[in-house]
C-alpha cells in the first residue's frame, strides 16, 4: 500500500531523491538574491513539560509554534494502574503513565494521556493541525527505566491513548514499507530500546497498524565517526523512522563545553548528515542547543549568543537542502525570539582570503562589494616595521567561496606605496568602478592621504592619484580613518584628539580626485576607532567610547553639510573595532569583536530615524579575531566580512546574505 497524504498535512519525510537531482538546487539556492525561511517548523522543545498543572511549558510549546516536542515518562514503583470514575474509561486497567524527568518512586505529576487531551482541543480548535498550518508535530516519548517497569504493559497502555486519537495519529503498517501516512500527531518512542521492543512486539500481535515509531539514539557516549555515512547504515524502514543525534556528533568539543570555533569543515559535516539522512529516509533531532537557559551541560561558552548561530545556520540549511530536521534546545523563549523576528545574517563561507601561490597575511583590512559580486580588500602589510599597502580583487562563486585573482601593491603613479590604518570603499559613478583608499601615513605626523584608482573588468585596480587630504589647503590630521562613499559623494571620518571628526567631499571622475568641501565633529562625541556607513543622504557612524559601543546618526545637506541627528548607545553593549553597513533602506548591520573572547558578534539595527533601534545581538564568527570590515550589496543580497586572526596576522573572510522576514 502507498503512502498517503491527507490535504491538511505538508510533507514530513521527504521522498528520497538522487543526489543528482538536489545538489544543484543546493547550488542555486544558496545564494538566491531574495530567500524566505520559515524557521519555526525546525524547532524542538527539549524537555516540553515543568511537572505542573497545568503544565506552562506544554502550553508554551504549542502556543509558540513548535513542532517536535519531548515528554519523559514513568511509572511508579507499584506500577499502578487507572482505576475509578476520575480517569478516562479507555484506561481504566491500564499502567499508569507519568511525565517526569527524575526518577521518584511516586511521581505524583501529570499524566501522559493529559498531555494528549491538551494536543486534540488544539487540534480540533485550529481546524485539524496543531498549529493550523497543516504541518504534523513529532511527541518524543523518552521511557524512563526507574521503577522497573513492565514494558509490555506500558505498551498496552500508550496504545490505549493512541487509538483513543487514532484519527489524528500518523501511521503505517508492519511490512509495508511505504504505508507511513501523516496525521496532525507523529509518535516517535525514544529512549530505552526495551519499550521500543515491547511497542512493536504488541503491535505485531495485535493488529500491525503502527501508532507510533522510533527512533535510535547517538548520545555523548557514542564515539564521532569520521564519515557521517557510518551514522545510517540502512535505509529507514515503516518503524525505525527517526534519529536523535547529540550535537558532538556535528561540532566536536561540544560534550566538553568547548565547541570553539563554528568552522566550515563543521558546516559542511552538518549539510552531510542532513543530507544522508534524508537520502535514507530519516528524520533528525539535535539535542540541545541550549543558550542561556536550561541544562549546564548543553549550553554553549557564550549563552544565546552562540546558540543563536546554530540555530540560524541550522533552519538556513534545512532550507537550502529542502529537508525537516529539528533542532533542540531548553532555551525555548530565546530561539523562539530569534524565529519570529528572523532578521539575520546568513553564513554561505568562511574560508582564509587566498592569492596566487597561497594564503594572504595582513592586517587592518577593509572589504567593498560591487553590484558584479565582486569584492576587493585592502591591507597593511603584516609586521610592526612592514607598512606596505596591498589590494586584492576576487570573484564570489554561488556557493559563497570567493575566487581571488588580484593581490598587488597599491601603487599610483607606478609608486608602491605605504601607509598605516588604511580603509577604502567602492563606488559606480558614470559607469566607472572608482576605488578610493584612504589612510594615515607611516612617516612623521599624523597626515591623511587618499589614493584614487579604477577596478577593471580583469580585476586589477589602476590606482592613479595620491593626495593628501586637505580643505582650503589645510592639510588634514588625524587616526583611523573610513571612508563611505554614495555615488560621487564621500564621508571621511576619523580621530583628533580624542574627538570624532568628518570631512564631506565630492568624487571628479575626470581628474581622479576628490574636492574636500565641508568638516567639523560628530555630534561633538568622543570615541575610539569609528567606522561609517553612507546611503540615500543618510550616515551612521559606529564608535566605542568608555567602555561601550556608540553610534551617531547625520544627514547629508546641500553643499555637503552634515546635519547630525542623535547619538546613543548600542543597548549598553561593549566590544571593540566596530564596522557598521546599510543592509536595505531601513536596516544597518553592526559587527565588532568581543572585548573579552575576541569573537564577532553582529546587532542589526532598525532605522527608526534619527535613532536606531538594536534587535539580535548574537555571534557572527565564533573564531578569535579582531578588527572586521563589513560591507553588504542589496542588488545581489550579498554580505562580506574580512577580518584578521585573534591568533596570528592571517586573513579570513565570511561570506553570507541577510535573511529578511
Amino acid at each position: 500500500m502507498m503512502g498517503t497524504r491527507h490535504s491538511w498535512t505538508s510533507k514530513l519525510l521527504k521522498v528520497v531523491l538522487s543526489a543528482a537531482a538536489v545538489l544543484p538546487f543546493i547550488a542555486t539556492s544558496a545564494s538566491a538574491s531574495s530567500v524566505f525561511i520559515d524557521a519555526n517548523p525546525y524547532k524542538a522543545f527539549h524537555d516540553t513539560y515543568d511537572e505542573s498543572d497545568p503544565d506552562r511549558k506544554f502550553r508554551d510549546a504549542l502556543d509558540m509554534k513548535f513542532y517536535n516536542v519531548e515528554l519523559d515518562i514513568m511509572v511508579d514503583t507499584n506500577r499502578t494502574r487507572y482505576e475509578g470514575p476520575q480517569y478516562p474509561d479507555y484506561l481504566q486497567g491500564k499502567v499508569k503513565l507519568y511525565v517526569k524527568h527524575d526518577a521518584a518512586a511516586w511521581p505524583n505529576t501529570r499524566h501522559l494521556y493529559q498531555y494528549f487531551e491538551d494536543m486534540a482541543a488544539q487540534i480540533a480548535a485550529r481546524g485539524g493541525s496543531i498549529h493550523g498550518d497543516g504541518r504534523s508535530i513529532i511527541v518524543n516519548l523518552d521511557m524512563k527505566t526507574a521503577n522497573s517497569p513492565n514494558y509490555e504493559d506500558v505498551a498496552d497502555s500508550l496504545q490505549a491513548i493512541f487509538t483513543h486519537y487514532e484519527s489524528y495519529m500518523s501511521h503505517g503498517y508492519i511490512g509495508s514499507a511505504n504505508s507511513f501516512t501523516e496525521r496532525a500527531i507523529t509518535v516517535c518512542l525514544s529512549g530505552t530500546d526495551a519499550l521500543k521492543n515491547a511497542y512493536f512486539n504488541y503491535i505485531s500481535g495485535q493488529t500491525g497498524k503502527l501508532l507510533a515509531f522510533k527512533d535510535e539514539v547517538y548520545s555523548i557516549t557514542h564515539s564521532r565517526y569520521g564519515n557521517v555515512a557510518d551514522y545510517f547504515p540502512n535505509a529507514a524502514d515503516i518503524y525505525h523512522r527517526f534519529y536523535a543525534v547529540h550535537w558532538k556528533h556535528i561540532e566536536s568539543g561540544f560534550d566538553t563545553l568547548m565547541p570553539g570555533n563554528w568552522s566550515q569543515e563543521e558546516e559542511q559535516r552538518l549539510k552531510d548528515m542532513m543530507y544522508m539522512a534524508e537520502q535514507k529516509g530519516y528524520t533528525l533531532r539535535f539535542y540541545s542547543l541550549n543558550g542561556n537557559e536550561g541544562a549546564w551541560h548543553y549550553k554553549f561558552p557564550n549563552g544565546d549568543g552562540d546558540a543563536a548561530q546554530r540555530w540560524t545556520q541550522f533552519a538556513y540549511m534545512n532550507h537550502k537542502l529542502g529537508t525537516r530536521h529539528f533542532v533542540s534546545t531548553d532555551s525555548y523563549q530565546s530561539m523562539t525570539k530569534l524565529f519570529n523576528h528572523f532578521l539575520v545574517p546568513l553564513r554561505d563561507y568562511n574560508h582564509r582570503v587566498e592569492k596566487p601561490g597561497g594564503t594572504q597575511n595582513g592586517v587592518d583590512v577593509s572589504v567593498s562589494i560591487t553590484d558584479d559580486r565582486r569584492v576587493v580588500e585592502v591591507h597593511k602589510a603584516e609586521g610592526l616595521f612592514n607598512n606596505n599597502l596591498w589590494y586584492s580583487v576576487g570573484s564570489v562563486r554561488d556557493d559563497g567561496y570567493i575566487q581571488w585573482v588580484t593581490n598587488e601593491r597599491i601603487n599610483p603613479g607606478g609608486q608602491n606605496k605605504n601607509g598605516v590604518q588604511p580603509h577604502s570603499d567602492v563606488t559606480n559613478v558614470g559607469g566607472q568602478q572608482i576605488v578610493v583608499q584612504v589612510n594615515k601615513t607611516d612617516g612623521t605626523g599624523s597626515g591623511l592621504w587618499a589614493n584614487i584608482g579604477r577596478l577593471e573588468p580583469n580585476s586589477t585596480i589602476t590606482w592613479i592619484t595620491n593626495e593628501r587630504i586637505a580643505i582650503g589647503g589645510s592639510h588634514t590630521s588625524g587616526d583611523w580613518p573610513h571612508i563611505a562613499i554614495d555615488g560621487d559623494r564621500a564621508v571621511l571620518v576619523y580621530l583628533n584628539g580624542g574627538k570624532l571628526h568628518y570631512h564631506t567631499g565630492r568624487i571628479n571622475t575626470s581628474n581622479y580626485s576628490i574636492t574636500w568641501s565641508n568638516s567639523g565633529t560628530i555630534n561633538n562625541q568622543n570615541g575610539e576607532r569609528p567606522d561609517v556607513a553612507f546611503q540615500d543622504g543618510r550616515i551612521v557612524v559606529v564608535y566605542r567610547d568608555g567602555g561601550r559601543l556608540n553610534y551617531t546618526t547625520g544627514t547629508w545637506g546641500q553643499n555637503g553639510n552634515i546635519t547630525w541627528n542623535a547619538s546613543g548607545s548600542m543597548g549598553g553593549q561593549d566590544g571593540k573595532d566596530p564596522a557598521v553597513a546599510f543592509i536595505g533602506t531601513d536596516k544597518i548591520i553592526e559587527l565588532h569583536t568581543s572585548e573579552n573572547t575576541g569573537l564577532i558578534w553582529y546587532n542589526i539595527g532598525e532605522l527608526e530615524w534619527p535613532n536606531i533601534r538594536w534587535i539580535h545581538n548574537y555571534v557572527w564568527d565564533s573564531g578569535v579575531s579582531s578588527r572586521p570590515s563589513v560591507d553588504y550589496n542589496a542588488a545581489t543580497n550579498l554580505l562580506v566580512d574580512l577580518h584578521k586572526s585573534g591568533m596570528n596576522d592571517a586573513l579570513w573572510y565570511n561570506t553570507g546574505s541577510i535573511h529578511f522576514p
